[in-house]
């Protein structure tokens, strides 16, 4: 990774050396003072951005704000302006050394932990510094942590790059990776608050698991998969990770990583306090809401889960081992009377029924026998109520046409106790069978077919209307008999010929 700037002179007392990393509006390089000989830290806009003056105002703002910050664990700003070529710079102390993503990768990717918890806190208490400002950092990442290399046995911490922009910020190079959000805090990413100095404790407790598990918590290939992560998922236990962790290490950081700022340390001086204890085995006392937080997520994903499981096997068995299939059933009518069975008709009955006088077709069609039982009386239940002789109680009076007559039955007397007519006979089943003479029709008079070669039209065959007869007055006694009138004679017809009428 190289930089257009290195190798050359910079407003012509700066000598720019090796490029450190690029940012959005300025790269960082390693440079020297040329008349002081001293190292310095170079923070120069690239040509292709110089020429936006907006960008070289904001750049100016940056460093006017971060002079007056002066700490250990800060950068602190020496110098700012533009070269006669109109290259933009900012000027900060020189510290030799490797920046925190560096180192990460040099070791492999986990910190010993007496050292990972002496870089947070040591970047804990350079960020209490720039609060207290009323500043904010804004996009604290490895990148932007350098541990300088000033002879002792411990590191130490520098940040730098105090509101440069961040990935939420369009980027110059426009190949934002997953990788680039992996320390945004979660209302960063959903764009609901502004970042405050939570969000700054928020991005140190990504740092801090990173130094621990060896990989950031939450990680993807794009950056809305990650952004989501930030808002939406738990982190994974340090546990998972590794095992030789204080036990009280893991709370702090959790709590560092609250999704809700109203969860997390408040303040930077909260987060170094509980990071010293710790260091030196004493129990954190702001961290005590942290592993309730992280124990309720845990322990509420295990019981939505172990409910979602049991309702499924409930469900399952229901639809499975209980399926009813459901009939249609009748609901019994309060105001209805008992119905006695049909039973299968064998025909014998109506063939007595047919030959009773008068039966008509449908009551013949629709009575029942009673398996051809002799004596039973039609119906399919075998019950004759005429099988005492008598008409049953609260009959109305019985009758039945005869030949020649009507014979009336008064109530409470069998109708086999009378007289039958000639010709009638009682059947085995108690019915009464009168014939029924049958009148022989007259054939008709036929009229003779006209005689052949005549003009008269053709007679049909039928019954001749009768001539009237006419009727003559019967003579009353004392009365004159009246006269006869003669028809009057046929008078001859006159003569084709003949003029006269006549007489």
């Amino acid at each position: 990774m190289t930089g257009e700037f290195e190798g050359k002179d910079l407003a012509e007392k700066y000598e720019v050396g090796a490029l450190i990393r690029r940012g959005e509006i300025g790269d960082f390089y390693r440079g020297r003072h040329m008349f002081m000989d001293r190292s310095v830290t170079l923070r120069i806009v690239p040509r292709a951005l110089a020429v936006d003056d907006q960008i070289a105002r904001r750049l100016f703002d940056e460093a006017k704000i971060a002079s007056r910050i002066n700490h250990p664990n800060i950068l602190n700003v020496i110098d700012f302006g533009s070269a006669s070529n109109g290259v933009v710079y900012t000027v900060y102390e020189g510290e030799e050394g490797d920046t925190l993503q560096e180192v990460i990768r040099n070791s492999g990717g986990k910190l010993d932990a007496a050292a990972a918890t002496d870089i947070s806190n040591q970047t804990a208490r350079g960020l209490a510094a720039i609060h207290s400002h009323g500043l904010v950092h804004g996009n604290l990442t490895p990148e932007n942590i350098l541990i300088a290399n000033d002879g002792l046995d411990q590191p130490h911490v520098k940040i730098f790059g105090i509101r440069s922009a961040g990935p939420m910020s369009a980027s110059r190079d426009g190949d934002m990776t997953g990788s680039d959000f992996a320390y945004l805090a979660p209302e960063q990413c959903s764009g609901a608050d502004d970042a405050d100095a939570r969000s700054d404790i928020y991005s140190l407790g990504v740092i801090a698991y990173e130094m621990l598990a060896g990989e950031p918590p939450f990680s993807g290939d794009r950056p809305s998969d990650v952004m989501v992560k930030h808002t939406e998922e738990a982190p994974p236990p340090l546990s998972a990770f590794r095992h030789d962790l204080s036990p009280g290490i893991e709370p702090v950081v959790l709590k560092a990583l609250a999704k809700d700022p109203e969860l997390r340390y408040q303040t930077a001086e909260e987060f170094a306090s509980d990071l010293t204890r710790v260091a030196e085995g004493q129990p954190a006392l702001a961290a005590g809401a942290a592993p309730v937080e992280s124990n309720n997520i845990w322990k509420t994903a295990f019981i939505v889960l172990a409910g979602i499981s049991l309702l499924s096997v409930f469900l399952i068995y229901a639809t499975s081992s209980k399926q009813t299939n459901p009939t249609t059933s009748l609901q019994t009518d309060a105001n209805g009377q008992p119905v006695q069975p049909i039973n299968p008709a064998t025909g014998a009955e109506e063939q007595n029924l047919a030959a009773m006088p008068g039966m008509m077709p449908e009551v013949v069609g629709n009575s029942n026998s009673t398996n051809g039982v002799p004596g039973a009386a039609p119906g399919g239940d075998g019950y004759n109520p005429w099988a005492s002789g008598s008409p049953p109680a609260g009959a109305p009076p019985q009758t039945y046409a005869a030949p020649g007559g009507t014979i009336n039955i008064p109530p409470g007397q069998s109708p086999f106790m009378q007289d039958l007519p000639a010709g009638c006979s009682v059947t085995p089943t108690g019915l009464v069978l009168c014939p029924v003479p049958v009148a022989t029709p007259k054939p008709s008079p036929s009229v003779k077919p006209p005689a052949a070669n005549t003009n008269t039209a053709p007679v049909t065959t039928g019954t001749p209307k009768p001539t009237p007869v006419p009727v003559r007055p019967t003579p009353t006694p004392g009365t004159s008999k009246p006269p006869t009138t003669k028809p009057p004679a046929n008078k001859p017809t006159a003569d084709a010929g003949s003029s006269e009428p006549a007489s």
